[in-house]
């Protein structure tokens, strides 16, 4: 089902245009993600919420992934966290680490 959400999503087009460039989309996608996982959620939250920020997180990652030229469709998230963690593989290896840019999660630099 949530897979079929995200489709819909990603098959309709959003009503201003959102930047073309890697650099930017990184940027979006990087805020959702704040948004998604951020301090300011609480044990209060209502689930159709959390399901929302999830959806306009994963459209996000499916743009820049397309834009980058990473094969993904809105099919491949019958299992969400097996294919974010897939894109976000194929995402470092295209040169976008998100443990590097998200303040929340780090990585040691050798």
């Amino acid at each position: 089902m949530y897979s079929e959400l995200l489709a819909g999503l990603c098959a309709e087009m959003d009503p201003l245009a959102l930047p073309s460039s890697r650099d930017e989309l990184v940027v979006i996608l990087l805020q959702y993600r704040r948004r998604l996982n951020g301090p300011d959620r609480d044990d209060g939250h209502i689930m159709a919420e959390d399901l929302a920020l999830e959806l306009d997180h994963d459209r996000m990652l499916v743009r820049l992934c397309t834009a980058m030229g990473i094969e993904t469709d809105a099919d491949r998230f019958s299992n969400p966290l097996a294919e974010r963690e897939r894109l976000e593989e194929e995402l470092r290896d295209a040169g976008i680490d998100f443990r590097t840019l998200d303040d929340n999660r780090r990585v040691k630099v050798a």
